[in-house]
């Protein structure tokens, strides 16, 4: 009937309310949901249990589910229902495209055959290289049946590029590998940073109650610690200033999300005698990353560049590290050389690259790394790209 909304199914790659900090999906669908020319349903996997998010959007839970701790077994298990229940939810609530996060493949797959059976538009948002990610979920990405799942998983990644009608990626490199997988048409949504990072803090009250000096310089990292990144050697860094008599502090905020890796990274601040200089704090609330940066010298994204996952990735943390002045000390993924001119960033292969990075900071005490102007960092608001999405949505089936 002339003037319904369009209705979008959100399919997201992780629990909508239960995970401990808003992703890629929440930011953009909470910005365009109105219910007057968007009416945005999600589903949620509820993976975290008790939700840690609200939203505006209709969310949609999974009657029955197979409970499981491991996540990629949790899909697994439950594939079958999902997309029974999914289908269902599409038919019941005249859904008019399919906005389709990347999960685990088998399930995503199962999806996508019914929906080109129903002809019923798929957007597909390959906002990581998820062959691997899916894979590390279930086994040692490094392992035999690492490689053998990630091969597997690549062939059903390729199937739902191809078959998707739009494929929607955060940066330059998935859009590249998306054209080289056969998709039909992408569309690049960026990434962005949320607007309480427009105002500047300069991190003394945090530093003061995690006990650091002025003299002290912090290196830090804010996110996930899961298996794409590359710990060790950040640890190794770290540990290599210390002995040279600087007096370094690791900073590190969040906890693992599902697999081990956290345990490894604890022996490593053991073996390299770096656990009495390091902070580890649980995840903080979106809205106080703000502050812990400003308290940050040298800001990480440690993100192991032989791993797909991390390659390809398109860090918001380059920009909320950017927006109070830290120096920024990153592994060579495409999508920090592609800005590797704004602010001050260092680009680090190995530890003495970090090293350098921490004397650097060193030497700048009074903190003279300027923020980035605030034009620049609202090119940056999830608020614009939530609007480019809004209008690839619209255009690409039309208001009702």
């Amino acid at each position: 009937m002339p003037g319904e909304p369009l209705r979008v199914l959100v399919i997201p790659s992780s629990d909508y309310l239960g995970h401990p900090f808003p992703q890629r999906h929440n930011q953009l669908f909470e910005r365009i949901h109105d219910g007057k020319e968007l009416e945005v349903h999600v589903v949620r996997f509820n993976i975290f249990g008790r939700p840690k998010l609200s939203s505006k959007c209709i969310i949609h839970e999974i009657p029955l589910e197979i409970k499981t701790s491991n996540t990629g077994f949790y899909y697994l298990a439950n594939a079958s229902s999902y997309t029974v229940e999914i289908l269902k939810i599409i038919k019941r609530e005249s859904i008019d495209v399919v906005f389709a996060g990347n999960l685990l493949p088998p399930l995503t797959y199962m999806l996508v055959r019914n929906l080109v059976d129903m002809k019923t538009p798929l957007v597909f948002d390959l906002q990581d290289y998820y062959p691997m990610s899916a894979a590390g979920y279930l086994a040692d990405v490094n392992s035999m049946t690492g490689v053998v799942l990630t091969g597997f998983f690549e062939a059903m990644n390729r199937y739902l590029v191809r078959n998707a009608s739009v494929v929607t990626v955060p940066g330059v490199a998935l859009k590249m590998y998306s054209r080289r997988a056969g998709a039909r048409r992408v569309c690049i949504v960026h990434n962005g940073i949320s607007e309480h990072f427009l105002a500047k803090h300069d991190g003394k009250e945090v530093r003061k109650r995690l006990g650091y000096s002025e003299k002290d310089i912090v290196v830090g990292y804010i996110g996930s610690i899961e298996f794409w990144l590359d710990m060790e050697s950040l640890i190794k860094a770290v540990s290599m200033a210390k002995t040279r008599g600087l007096p370094v502090k690791l900073l590190l905020v969040g906890k693992h999300l599902q697999t081990s890796y956290p345990l490894k990274v604890e022996k490593w601040l053991r073996d390299y005698g770096i656990d009495d200089v390091t902070t580890w704090l649980n995840f903080i609330p979106h809205s106080e990353v703000p502050r812990y940066n400003a308290a940050i010298d040298v800001a990480t994204i440690p993100f192991d560049v032989e791993n797909p996952t991390a390659y390809y990735a398109a860090p918001n943390k380059l920009w909320e590290y950017l927006s109070q002045g830290a120096i920024v000390s990153s592994t060579p993924i495409p999508e920090v050389l592609a800005y590797r001119h704004i602010g001050k960033v260092y680009i680090v292969k190995n530890p003495e690259d970090y090293v350098k990075a921490i004397e650097e900071a060193g030497k700048q005490r009074d903190r003279n790394v300027d923020p980035l102007p605030e034009e620049i960092l609202k090119n940056r608001l999830w608020g614009n790209s939530a609007e480019k999405l809004k209008k690839m949505l619209k255009s690409f089936v039309p208001i009702k």
